[in-house]
């Protein structure tokens, strides 16, 4: 007996399914339709956009905040790195800058090369990337991310934790309570009886009830 290679989950339709499985075979076999390229693929392919500099001689206390926001004026800098010891963590006196354009990447060597900082010559020499040295930049992430509004807030820990006004507690207090009555409407919507008061309203809602469903009255 025969098995067929893609099923449908409606017998009927299993005909049209297989035969259009068959199509789109043929046509990623011709060349055709190709299929997402591999993540390290897409990582390495950023990785040869971007610009590695390595820089010796660091001050002590160059940290990589400190490479960071002295090298952005040459352009974007997408990571900085300083080698450390493993057995005591301090620095070795030199580490790399990764910047997002090649062309920068050899505009900031040319330029901070023997440059004197903090009674130092500053060595800065531009990498390849046939010579870039391998998992440099281990546990950082070297292809772009994109977050949403939600996701970028929780990852700041100063908004978390930043202090509030009244004004302001009181329009996040009515547009959480907005949002819950839609919640809530849509579950009574399926036949569900769902009841819900929430904690720590604002007098002035609990007075006024802008927006809030009759269930979340007191």
């Amino acid at each position: 007996m025969k098995v067929a290679q893609t099923l449908s989950l409606d017998k009927s339709k299993q005909r049209a399914v297989a035969n259009k499985a068959k199509r789109l075979r043929r046509r990623i076999k011709s060349g055709k339709i190709t299929i997402r390229e591999d993540i390290r693929e897409r990582k390495q392919k950023v990785e040869q956009l971007r610009g590695l500099v390595y820089v010796g001689h660091l001050p002590h206390g160059f940290y990589e905040e400190e490479i960071k926001g002295y090298f952005k004026q040459f352009g974007r800098v997408t990571n900085a790195k300083v080698c450390r010891s493993k057995k005591t963590g301090n620095s070795k006196g030199y580490g790399y800058v990764e910047f997002a354009y090649d062309d920068v990447a050899k505009v900031a060597a040319e330029t901070m090369n023997n440059y004197l900082m903090f009674k130092k010559k500053i060595i800065a020499e531009h990498v390849p990337y046939e010579k870039r040295p391998k998992s440099i930049f281990h546990g950082h992430q070297s292809m772009p991310k994109k977050f949403t509004r939600l996701r970028r807030w929780n990852r700041n820990v100063s908004c978390k934790n930043k202090k509030i006004d009244d004004e302001t507690h009181l329009s996040q207090s009515k547009s959480r309570l907005t949002r819950l009555q839609k919640r809530l409407q849509k579950i009574n919507g399926y036949g569900i009886s769902y009841d819900l008061k929430p904690v720590d309203v604002p007098k002035s809602l609990k007075k006024k009830p802008v927006g809030v469903p009759k269930s979340l009255k007191k």
